[in-house]
């Protein structure tokens, strides 16, 4: 079974296990990557976007265009990044991601974009 299982069904908890400190754990716990607390209002789509975009620890991550297991997902339902998630090799691939009132989930592709995650960006740390 793959290693992404044993979080599925993880609660999104504010300010303690939203989306940067579950990918932020998994890095750490998975891949040997220790990434810095980031203070976020993960209830105001505006701080995240400013954060995610703007915050040193980004410029440790390049452009990819295939993501690998492990690489930075960053997802966004208009043109501003605003959810991180990590790339996972499962069923072809998609997205383990905390989202708030479903905790951690895995979604494909196709999913996310029929959930309104129109635009995804693909980063590997370097």
């Amino acid at each position: 079974m793959h290693w992404a299982f044993d979080y599925i069904g993880q609660p999104w908890v504010r300010h303690e296990h939203d989306c940067w400190q579950f990918f932020r754990r998994v890095q750490e716990e998975r891949f040997g990557r220790v990434l810095p607390a980031i203070p976020m209002e993960t209830y105001r789509r505006g701080a995240c976007q400013a954060l995610l975009e703007c915050h040193e620890e980004r410029q440790q991550w390049a452009p990819v265009e295939k993501p690998q297991e492990g690489d930075a997902v960053l997802l966004s339902h208009a043109r501003h990044p605003s959810h991180v998630g990590l790339w996972v090799d499962i069923d072809g691939g998609g997205v383990l991601h905390c989202v708030g009132g479903s905790g951690v989930v895995f979604q494909s592709v196709k999913s996310l974009k029929a959930t309104g995650w129109a635009h995804l960006e693909f980063y590997r740390h370097v």
